[in-house]
């Protein structure tokens, strides 16, 4: 007996019609049914299971889920490892799930296709579900059959296929970048510290920190040249003035709050970078370099001597030798000396010498008393004038 379900889809009971709304898992005697108008073999359960895949195992089978009181159906393909699988997959249509979810009872799935293989399976779905069984009414596909499940892109390829489309149509992702760059980059907020709290509780995890490591070794290893342009770029950015200041800031936070490991870091940066290997290493490394660049090595030994200078030079005082009051004041005896050559107080290449004598009381030359003067003038230390030293007072 043929019965009718819509334009599309008859049924042929044979000698046994369906009863009821029992589900597709029991054999119902079901011989035949009709897709647009071409017929199909509905497989019976205990057939199903013997044309199992030798190979993997696997059931690969196309079926139609008919709801036998709206007349609505819905076509699709399977490709399951067990039966438990097979049974508890009903489809995957958006449209479908959601009019089976609301009338579960109504709708009988019928297995009318086994396949060897995946692809196979598409191509069978692709001859069924077809543009002209989309346009009807009572078909719940939404699109045409044979959507691709064995072949499918690495994630690879899909990532540079969906960078491909953004660059060649920036004017549809235009509002959306726009919007994420203004989310991203407007300070503090809870969405952001949300963000980063989950990034660093994923970060923080020892796995995913081997997982970088070994991902950023291996592209090490396969792209050396960009691999040594990106150390470049990094130590250019690294040394910029807004980098720095970020990343000082974000030490001296960090050595607030954790005080114990500050020290212990300390300590072993102090050993690490006096250790006999460092200090060989270093001095084979500055050897080398200033035989490349002479020029450059010659301003850095100027630049070290200044900074020297700075570091280990005190502040003196210029005084008037009879009333012992302070004239003028400097940073230190080789800016006195810089400032005594520019007035033309001496013609001396050197006279921080002097200077310094006098503010450390040398003995003089002639072996009698001390140096009290220089260029006409008493000089002290600026922190001993300020602690009351007076001039022939020692």
């Amino acid at each position: 007996m043929i019965v009718k379900i819509n334009e599309n889809i008859c049924i042929d009971y044979g000698e046994n019609p369906l009863t009821g709304n029992d589900s597709s898992f029991k054999d119902q005697g079901i011989k035949r049914i009709s897709i647009n108008e071409k017929w199909f073999e509905v497989i019976s359960l205990s057939e199903l299971v013997r044309k199992r895949s030798e190979e993997d195992g696997y059931y690969r089978v196309v079926y139609i889920q008919v709801n036998m009181e709206s007349g609505e159906y819905y076509i699709g393909k399977a490709n399951r490892p067990k039966w438990s699988d097979l049974k508890r997959y009903q489809g995957s249509g958006l449209k479908f799930k959601s009019k089976y979810k609301k009338n579960k009872d109504n709708y009988t799935r019928f297995f009318i296709a086994s396949c060897s293989s995946s692809e196979e399976t598409e191509r069978v779905e692709a001859s069924i579900v077809t543009e002209e069984i989309i346009s009807d009414e009572y078909c719940l596909n939404l699109i045409t059959g044979g959507g691709g499940t064995s072949k499918r892109p690495s994630i690879a390829e899909s990532r540079q296929k969906k960078r491909e489309y953004m660059l060649n149509n920036p004017d549809r992702y235009k509002a959306m970048l726009i919007g994420s760059k203004k989310a991203f980059q407007s300070g503090d907020t809870p969405a952001l510290r949300a963000r980063s709290k989950r990034i660093k509780e994923v970060m923080s995890d020892e796995k995913y920190r081997e997982m970088s490591r070994d991902r950023i070794k291996k592209w090490m290893e396969e792209n050396p040249e960009e691999y040594q342009e990106a150390r470049k770029n990094n130590h250019k950015k690294i040394k910029t003035k807004k980098v720095q200041k970020k990343r000082q800031k974000s030490l001296e936070k960090w050595k607030l709050e954790n005080p114990d490991e500050y020290k212990k870091w300390q300590d072993k940066l102090i050993q690490s970078r006096t250790s006999s290997e460092a200090n060989e290493k270093r001095g084979k490394s500055i050897k080398g370099f200033n035989k490349a660049n002479p020029e450059q090595a010659k301003l850095n030994a100027q630049k070290r001597s200044v900074a020297s200078i700075a570091k280990t030079s005190k502040a003196v005082s210029m005084l008037d030798l009879k009333s012992g009051k302070v004239l003028k004041e400097f940073k230190s005896a080789q800016e006195a000396g810089r400032w005594l050559i520019s007035e033309g107080f001496t013609k001396s290449k050197n006279p921080a010498g002097s200077i310094s004598a006098v503010c450390n009381r040398r003995p003089c030359t002639t072996g009698y008393g001390f140096r009290k003067k220089a260029y006409g003038y008493d000089w002290r230390f600026s922190d001993e004038v300020e602690a009351g030293f007076l001039p022939g007072l020692g």
